[in-house]
């Protein structure tokens, strides 16, 4: 990371040096002070090159105050211009001014590029704040400090696909190193915490801050596509078909199929899709979760033998529990009742009600090849109600969703219970 123009074309040299390492280039706030109009043409020189692949250490700093306010504005906003013509993300430095870091990252369209406030330390409402930008949030050693309650509280409340796993060396070491020099090593003890707050594992938060690295920066390996089973929170999910009959705007089909750091993506041709012995196989012995889940980036009721097939597998493996999630339109796809087919193989079902009206239902799934979906959704899940011994139906909180009215239709029209599934911003 670089903090003037001479250790930005520093890290270059390093970055050209060592594979696997890449740079960043940018005035910290400490050191606006002294950037003339000669300084953002040299960026953006460097900004080019191919080992760099963001601007940064850039932002506001109001606690060391090493540079006047105003000259720090001016030129934090000069950089995030720069950094949205180049197409590189930012990487923001933020005390004890978030407010106005929000306010030129707001006014400067920063979504256009994304970043990370790097360090981050403020409270949930500016997460919330900073988040809505789409950015990201940079968990450093003060996640693991003692007095890091407050901390961790706002941490909680930013979704795990939002976060990037930060060192800050040398400085802000976790314990048990606190107060001596920090070195990368010392990133386990951030995954920890990390790990701790969202109830995942050290090897899940790795995976997935991973990946949004990898989404954000354009850094590292990328996960081998086609999983087929994935462990996540004590569950294990099941994704056997990316097929479906909506194309919903907020799936990640429509993005790089990435999921919780694995990738989903499986032949679109029904011929190459996995079979069921597959599919078992990649699961493995389904006793130790909590719960094995069919819920993949495709509709599982679109491969009905396969998930029959797969269903009594997984019980004859002594599977605790056996949840469907659907959308409900697998009988119209079918042209038949599928309810007595899947009866006696799923403890749960969860169906994407998604709307309360049939016009929001279509504004919202973009459903093809089934006219008029919205009432067969309502319909499968009061027949669900005879067939299961629990059934739910969802949607995702997100803007545009009358959650509310979704809620109603729930509860008073069709007599099951109903959840709100969290929305997460990846791309």
């Amino acid at each position: 990371m670089g903090s003037d123009l001479e250790t930005s074309r520093k890290v270059i040299d390093v970055a050209g040096s060592f594979r696997g390492v890449y740079a960043a280039v940018g005035v910290h706030p400490h050191e606006v002070k002294g950037v003339d109009n000669k300084t953002l043409p040299a960026l953006a020189s460097m900004a080019s090159h191919s080992r760099v692949v963001a601007v940064g250490e850039i932002g506001l700093d109001y606690y060391r105050n090493n540079s006047p306010h105003k000259v720090q504005r001016h030129w934090f906003r000069e950089q995030v211009r720069l950094a949205i013509k180049a197409g590189k993300p930012v990487i923001v430095h933020c005390r004890d001014a978030g407010e106005d870091v929000h306010a030129v990252l707001a006014e400067e369209k920063v979504w256009r590029v994304g970043g990370v406030v790097h360090c981050f330390t403020g409270d949930a409402g500016l997460a919330r704040k900073l988040l809505a930008l789409d950015l990201h949030l940079g968990a450093a050693g003060p996640i693991a400090f003692e007095d890091g309650g407050a901390l961790r509280e706002a941490f909680a409340q930013v979704p795990i696909e939002r976060i990037l796993v930060e060192t800050d060396s040398p400085y802000l070491a976790p314990p048990p190193m606190r107060g001596k020099r920090n070195e990368p090593a010392l990133a386990y003890q951030v995954a920890e915490a990390l790990a701790g707050i969202h109830g995942l594992s050290v090897g899940e938060v790795a995976r997935v801050t991973s990946s949004n690295a990898r989404r954000l920066f354009g850094i590292g390996p990328a996960p081998k596509a086609g999983a087929l089973a994935y462990p996540h929170q004590g569950r294990l999910y099941l994704n056997i078909t990316n097929r479906c009959q909506n194309a919903c705007y907020f799936c990640g089909l429509l993005s790089d199929r990435v999921f919780k750091g694995h990738d989903l993506t499986l032949p679109a041709e029904p011929d190459q899709e996995p079979g069921a012995q597959a599919i078992l196989d990649a699961a493995g012995d389904p006793s130790g979760y909590e719960e094995v889940v069919f819920s993949g980036f495709g509709e599982p009721t679109l491969r009905l033998d396969v998930l029959a097939e797969v269903a009594r597998g997984l019980r004859e493996r002594g599977a605790r529990r056996i949840r469907l999630v659907t959308n409900g339109l697998g009988g119209r796809s079918a042209g038949r009742d599928i309810l007595g087919e899947l009866r006696g193989l799923f403890d749960a079902v969860s169906v994407s009600l998604q709307a309360a009206t049939s016009e929001a239902y279509a504004k919202v799934c973009k459903t093809q090849g089934v006219a008029d979906p919205y009432p067969s959704v309502k319909d499968f899940i009061r027949g669900a109600r005879i067939c299961f011994p629990e059934v739910e139906a969802t949607a995702v909180a997100m803007p545009g969703i009358d959650l509310a009215a979704c809620e109603k239709v729930a509860r008073e029209e069709l007599g099951v219970p109903f959840r709100a599934r969290p929305y997460v911003l990846t791309d």
